[in-house]
Order: structure tokens, then C-alpha cells, then sequence
């Protein structure tokens, strides 16, 4: 591909862009992501504004990037556009990464690091620490990705879709119209409109119905992160549709925690797939956010100048999450240090470190059960022995160390004494001495 790609060394007007691309027989409004890439070309060309160019560019990185996937995909899609698409693709990231001041081979992580979102310190406490997490391998989670066709979103269902212990027994594969009621869950605290939803950086929207069990392993939770086994997204939440049609969207996810920027990526996709994003409303989490996406974008779409100013930097934001959720839980660790020091002065639980993992093994147990049999504890879903154990080191007073004791070298074995009235065997004598060799 790359020996039949076109050079370019600028961004071609779009009558030659149109001109390059173009196949015989072939028309280029059947093809919905040509058309969003003819459009961003036109609006690159017009555009006076460095950050707009810049945010066009990576909107335009993104397209190609998905189209060069979509061919081999789809046979209704002309492969013979795809020198022309290759050749500005590679010119894309070459001139993205120099605007981005990295180069072309951490473009990429460049990305994902300012355009996308990672696991936030709640999620990887759960993911990483608790292994509460299902992770599904790239063939697992197909099933569950979203197509477009004519800006109408399709999904796929088979026989027991939705239902636990069904999910990884899918027969049949049928494309219908998506619905977001099939993907619902009590986890939102939700309508039944609602379901759970993440888009992945290349810009694949999965959509799947998530269940928290509070197990472990195979049978253990399915969260935002199990689409992409923890990989960072795009944009993660709930979503609302129906008979294809995208109502509203939603960022709440606590296992990535994305902010309005995040929406961004989100609906320039949806733009790319040909969705009217002017009737499409996008909300976060805390309700202070409500906007559809056409104004959205208006007012917030630069995420070049957010990104060259370090604004969108995800470590910040990962950090300021961190720091959030620590001061989120430490009501929590203050009572499970209390509940040590109460064990401590009744005689239950010992000061060694060791006697300390045994309580906090002990009380994992029974908050995970519940001493009535409930299972919506107050620390479920976010608590493990590591965690409880720096809990008590912090709010009761830290574990004594080890003691090392210096144990005495071992005895040497005393020799035997001779047997009295015994004499040592005689040495052996020398055998015959060979004849020399002739």
C-alpha cells in the first residue's frame, strides 16, 4: 500500500482532492466518510485560525485513519480510493506531529494522552487492585460494537443477548436498528432508555448491557473498562437511542471519569458517520452541562488550544481525580480504622502486621457477604485487603516492623570417636604397574 500511496505535499484543495479520489462508476455520496473527509478538506482550506487548522487536522487524522479500517470492512466501499486516502494519511500525521511538537511515532500516544481518557485512580483501584474487572479479548467485544449507515446507528443481537451467562453463547449474528433499552442496567440508577457505552480511540462505539456481581475472575464485574480491557477511550458513559436514532449521551463513568472535552471526539465521530449532531444532547454527570451537539462544539470544539496549552493533559486531570477520590474515601478508611482500634481493645485482632492482614482479611469477607446477607455493603465496591491495611497505617498509627532476630550458626557436628579395640582398615595397596607401551 505504501509503494502505491500518493505523495502530497501539501493539503490539496478539495476540486483536486475530489480529482485524486476519484473512481469511475463509483459515487461519492454512497460513501459517508469520503463525504466527511471532502468536508473537512473544504473547511481546512478556508480556515485562517492556526488552533482551528490544528483541530481540523486531527479531526481529519482520525477520519482517514477510520476510513483505511472501514474498507476492509465493508465491500461496498471502493478500495480504489485508497492510494489517494493512504497518501494523505501519511501526510496528515507527518504535519499533525510537527504542529504537536512530538513526531510520527508517539503521535499516536500523543493522542490518546490529550484526546483521550485513561483509567482513572477509582478504576484502576478496581481493575488493577481488586481484579473485580471482566476484560474481553478484540474478538469477544465485536459483537458489541455499533455500525452507521445513512447516520442511523445498527447493532448486532443473537438469542439470550442481555443475559448473563448467555452473552459468551451468541449464535447468530443479525444487524438490527440499535436500542439502547437492550444495553440497560440498574448500575446507572437510570431509565430503562438508558445503556452503557465506550468509544474506543480509533473511534469504534461499543454498546453492551453491564451487570455488577461483585465477583471475581470470570464471573466477575462488567464495567466501562471491559470493552477495551482498560485500554484508554475516546469518551465512556450511557447513551440513549432508539430505532437507531442517537437521543442523548452521557459521561458518566466512574472507571474513566471524562470531562466535557472528551465529548469532542465523541461527536466528530458522529459527525464523520453523517449523524445530525444538532439533535443530539450531551450531558455530564454532575447536571451542569446540557447542551446539543452542534452548540456544544461551537463553544467548546477546540481542543487544539486546550491541548498546546496543557489543559488537556489527562495526567492532570487523572491526578485531580486521584485526589478527589481520596478525599471521597476517607470517611470510609476513618471507620475502618475504628473498627481495628474497637477489635484492638476487645482482644480480636493483634498490632503485628500479620495479625492486621488476618482482621482486614476477615472484615473483606464480611463486608463483601454482609452480615445479613445484603450485598449492598457501604465499601463493596471499591475495597481490598491492600487498601483496608493503608487505611489502618494511616488512621490508627502504622504496623511495627518486623522484628529480625539474629539466630546462632549452626552446631558443628561433632566427629565420631574410633571404636576401642578397633584398628582403621589399611590404606589400599598399589596395583600392578602396566608394561610399556611398545
Amino acid at each position: 500500500m505504501a509503494t502505491q500511496a500518493k505523495v502530497y505535499r501539501a493539503t490539496p484543495p478539495l476540486e483536486q482532492w475530489k480529482k485524486d479520489s476519484a473512481v469511475s462508476l463509483a459515487r461519492r455520496s454512497d460513501d459517508t466518510i469520503l463525504t466527511r473527509i471532502d468536508t473537512l478538506i473544504d473547511e481546512y482550506g478556508k480556515c485562517q485560525d492556526g488552533y482551528v487548522k490544528i483541530q481540523l487536522k486531527a479531526d481529519l487524522f482520525f477520519t482517514l485513519d477510520y476510513w483505511l479500517k472501514d474498507v476492509k470492512r465493508h465491500s461496498s466501499m471502493n478500495k480504489g480510493r485508497t492510494p489517494a486516502i493512504y497518501g494523505l494519511y501519511q501526510f496528515t500525521a507527518e504535519t499533525l506531529a510537527q504542529s504537536l511538537g512530538t513526531t510520527v511515532n508517539v503521535l499516536p500516544e500523543y493522542l490518546e494522552r490529550h484526546f483521550g481518557r485513561r483509567l482513572s485512580y477509582h478504576g484502576e483501584h478496581l481493575d488493577v487492585l481488586g481484579q473485580a474487572a471482566i476484560y474481553l479479548s478484540r474478538a469477544e467485544v465485536d459483537k458489541y460494537r455499533l455500525t452507521f449507515r445513512k447516520g442511523k446507528a445498527y447493532m448486532f443481537t443473537w438469542p439470550g443477548k442481555g443475559i448473563e451467562g448467555a452473552e459468551k453463547n451468541a449464535g447468530a449474528l443479525s444487524l438490527v436498528l440499535a436500542d439502547s433499552s437492550t444495553a440497560t442496567s440498574p448500575v446507572f440508577n437510570k431509565s430503562a432508555n438508558w445503556g452503557g457505552f465506550a468509544m474506543s480511540m480509533g473511534r469504534e462505539l461499543y454498546m453492551a448491557r453491564h451487570h455488577c456481581r461483585k465477583g471475581f475472575g470470570d464471573e466477575g464485574n462488567f464495567y466501562h473498562s471491559s470493552y477495551l480491557a482498560g485500554e484508554p477511550v475516546l469518551c465512556a458513559g450511557t447513551i440513549k437511542m432508539k430505532n437507531g436514532i442517537i437521543a442523548e449521551v452521557c459521561n458518566d463513568s466512574g472507571h474513566y471519569r471524562p470531562d466535557a472535552r472528551n465529548f469532542i471526539g465523541f461527536l466528530q465521530t458522529l459527525q464523520m458517520h453523517g449523524v445530525n449532531i444538532a439533535s443530539v444532547v450531551v450531558g455530564d454527570y454532575s447536571g451542569a452541562l446540557r447542551a446539543n451537539g452542534h452548540h456544544f462544539l461551537a463553544a467548546q470544539g477546540n481542543w487544539a488550544r486546550a491541548a498546546l496549552t496543557g489543559q488537556a493533559s489527562v495526567f492532570a486531570a487523572n491526578e485531580n481525580a486521584k485526589a478527589s477520590y481520596g478525599g471521597e474515601k476517607r470517611h470510609e478508611q476513618q471507620i475502618i480504622a475504628r473498627m481495628y482500634r474497637e477489635a484492638v481493645a476487645a482482644g480480636l485482632a493483634g498490632e503485628s502486621r500479620e495479625e492486621r492482614q488476618y482482621f482486614c482479611e476477615r472484615l473483606q469477607g464480611f463486608i463483601k457477604v454482609g452480615a445479613n446477607g445484603a450485598t449492598n455493603q457501604p465499601f463493596a465496591p471499591f475495597v481490598n485487603t491492600t487498601w483496608m491495611m493503608q487505611a489502618i497505617d494511616r488512621f490508627y498509627r502504622p504496623a511495627p516492623a518486623p522484628i529480625h532476630q539474629k539466630l546462632p550458626p549452626p552446631p558443628v557436628p561433632a566427629r565420631q570417636p574410633m571404636v576401642p579395640g578397633r584398628n582403621p582398615p589399611p590404606p589400599p595397596k598399589p596395583g600392578p604397574r602396566l608394561p610399556p607401551r611398545p
